[in-house]
């Protein structure tokens, strides 16, 4: 038993850690407002290029990109469709990488181990914090682009490829099960950054792990070779969200996604408690 440890069976119940207070003290972190800025920022950014670019406003085609300018919903869904893939992931790696390498780094992880809570359920309580950081950029990130849509193209509803066209209710409602979603692809890079920030002392090293990983597997997805075992790679789900962007919805992605990222939760997330355990914290 480890020093934090044992401190924490002999104080109170209410010396354990907040989830508020974990929550401020990763939003007052530069990467970690970096990193939602971004997402927050991103529907701006489409709409400038749209801008530059002086594409028309198109009313058919066969893909979202085609539909952006059509109406406010199109434009909010190919935000959100655009933002998947790799822009996510590096945002989900930035938040979780910087859990433990980030205060390793800033020298304030011997401070913060001084708290008398055991050591795993620190990393829990930071690793959900960033959880809550993650599903709110997501959600704002979305807001924004139907904000931004609807005063660029009006309050129309998008325009689903080769389907119907949905009314604004109905694209909210799309919009809020897209992003309710998009997590259970990301599952697997929270997990893996989980790991990596208790094995390094660098939050960029960690976070880079991730990436590296999602760009080698992405890669690996496209072998038809190993058919089956593609299936087994952690980024074989991560457009599932998509699903409810379609016409019709196939929810089989989207359970195969949430399936495939508790499997690497699973793998992962104890591996990652168990080496922070026992991992020497130099003074």
């Amino acid at each position: 038993m480890t020093a934090e440890d044992a401190a924490a069976t002999a104080w109170p119940r209410r010396a354990a850690l907040p989830l508020r207070v974990e929550l401020l003290r990763q939003i007052s972190q530069w990467r970690v407002l970096a990193a939602v800025g971004v997402l927050l920022l991103l529907p701006v950014v489409v709409r400038v290029a749209f801008l530059l670019g002086g594409a028309q406003p198109s009313q058919t085609g066969g893909d979202l990109a085609a539909l952006a300018q059509a109406s406010g919903g199109s434009f909010a869904a190919f935000v959100v469709l655009v933002s998947g893939g790799y822009l996510v992931t590096i945002v989900t790696a930035v938040l979780f990488g910087d859990l433990i390498a980030g205060e390793a780094s800033r020298s304030t992880l011997k401070y913060l181990l001084a708290i008398p809570v055991p050591r795993v359920r620190l990393l829990g309580v930071k690793a959900a914090a960033a959880s809550v950081v993650l599903v709110v950029g997501l959600v704002g990130m979305a807001a924004v682009a139907l904000l931004v849509g609807v005063l660029s193209y009006g309050p129309g509803g998008m325009q689903i490829p080769n389907g119907p066209r949905l009314d604004l209710g109905q694209t909210v409602a799309r919009l809020a099960l897209t992003t309710a979603v998009t997590p259970f692809g990301l599952l697997w890079a929270a997990a893996l950054g989980v790991l990596l920030t208790v094995l390094t002392d660098s939050p960029l090293a960690a976070a880079g792990g991730v990436v590296v990983v999602a760009i080698v597997t992405t890669t690996l997805d496209q072998v038809e070779a190993l058919k089956d075992l593609r299936l087994w790679l952690p980024t074989h789900y991560a457009f599932a969200y998509q699903q409810f962007l379609l016409q019709p919805v196939d929810l089989r992605p989207i359970a195969d996604a949430l399936a495939n990222g508790l499997l690497w939760v699973l793998v992962l997330g104890p591996a990652a408690a168990w080496w922070f355990h026992r991992k020497d914290i130099g003074g």
